[in-house]
């Protein structure tokens, strides 16, 4: 029989979204090894318990490449919370900072890592895409829903405006409209949006696909539903406001810088931190 490898990980989490990162420039897991790796550890109280696998791999054309695996083994082209999370490592592991630009299965990304690891990390987001607002679905809405918008930000995701977020059954909601024929074969994530007390905050709360399930936050969730919130206002200039979005797993903001390498760029600022390194052990015929 086979020896089985230890491999070594870190635990991190960014606004209570969780992760199981691994240092793939050593360990050379393959993409189907990584979702094997992924379905078996981060179902909760059978394995180390994550929203989702983070490898961090070296990269031609950027400091280093992030490739994000669903806590059901299966792939996805971005996470929001997760990319500020890897480059909190990558920075630790060696990479210069406190800048990186870093490659994902959805385009280059770039971040600013403060020294101090209790600042929060700024990634820097590409523009949103395929807006459609009032997006027509196969089937009927829930009752309790007047309407969904679509829009892309690095994943898919539905917003669902809503006067009281902690209320929504987003339970009941979110797997109907997440697998709607008409969002086939990708779906969409679905994020439930109140207004906040201040004109320019929202809490979300977000059904994610590939975990299948409510998480504490999501990234790209965040940015859409703060882009959704502002266009819908009729006043998309998150240069000047900023949106304060209040998630279960804490409080993130999404704007447009104002320095002047970065002027405009949209950006989404949260924290990111280590909880805990630990190693598990993989191979014999899993390997």
């Amino acid at each position: 029989m086979s020896r089985k490898l230890v491999v070594e990980f870190t635990k991190m989490e960014g606004a209570g979204n969780d992760f199981i990162v691994l240092d793939n420039r050593f360990l050379h897991f393959t993409a189907d090894e990584l979702s094997d790796i992924a379905d078996r550890f981060c179902p909760r109280r059978f394995g180390i318990g994550a929203d989702g696998l983070l490898a961090f791999e070296d990269d031609d054309d950027a400091d280093f490449r992030m490739r994000y695996i669903n806590a059901d083994g299966s792939p996805a082209t971005m996470c929001g919370n997760g990319a500020r999370c890897i480059a909190r490592l990558a920075v630790a592991a060696g990479i210069d900072g406190p800048d990186v630009t870093f490659a994902t299965d959805a385009g280059m990304y770039r971040a600013h890592v403060p020294v101090d690891a209790t600042k929060p990390v700024r990634l820097f987001v590409p523009e949103p895409r395929e807006w459609q607002e009032h997006v027509s679905l196969d089937q009927s809405l829930p009752d309790g829903i007047d309407t969904v918008h679509y829009i892309w930000t690095g994943t898919e995701h539905l917003v669902v405006p809503v006067r009281d977020a902690g209320a929504a059954p987003l339970a009941v909601w979110g797997p109907r409209l997440r697998k709607d024929p008409a969002l086939q074969p990708e779906g969409a994530n679905v994020n439930v949006v109140a207004e906040g007390k201040d004109v320019h905050s929202i809490t979300v709360r977000t059904f994610e696909k590939g975990v299948e399930a409510e998480t504490l936050a999501c990234g790209t969730g965040v940015i859409a539903s703060a882009i959704a919130t502002s266009r819908l206002r009729g006043e998309d200039d998150l240069a000047t406001h900023p949106v304060t979005v209040h998630a279960e797993g804490g409080t993130l903001r999404v704007g447009r810088a104002d320095t002047f390498d970065r002027a405009g760029h949209l950006y989404l600022e949260g924290p990111a931190r280590s909880v805990f390194r630990g190693t598990f052990e993989w191979g014999g015929e899993e390997r």
